[in-house]
């Protein structure tokens, strides 16, 4: 059966969105060295299972305000389900983040 989208059940449609109110959809985000993100993320979870390698997860990502693509920080996780710090991300790279690891993109589109 399929659905869709009710407004009428959503008391928060009318609303603007805004950077501190809960995300209105998540994306599983695939890294990619060559592109952006189709729809820049609010922020980032990683889920870093007990297998990755070494025991810790990285996620190389380019900030939603870089200049160019040089400006990137790379985090690094605990195993488990780990926010990553509040921060806008519009790119999460393949090189420098480890293979493995699940990431969800929060957004308000």
């Amino acid at each position: 059966m399929a659905s869709s989208y009710d407004a009428t059940k959503d008391p928060y449609a009318g609303l603007a969105p805004s950077i501190i109110a809960p995300a209105r959809m998540c994306r599983v985000v695939t890294p990619n060295d060559a592109a952006d993100l189709a729809v820049y993320a609010v922020s980032l979870w990683a889920y870093v299972p007990d297998s990755v390698a070494g025991g810790v997860g990285t996620v190389k990502v380019t900030p939603v305000d870089a200049t160019d693509d040089a400006n990137t920080i790379t985090f690094s996780m605990p195993p488990g389900l780990v926010p990553l710090p509040p921060l806008q991300v519009r790119r999460v790279w393949a090189t420098g983040t480890s293979v493995g690891i699940t990431l969800y993109a929060l957004s308000q589109k």
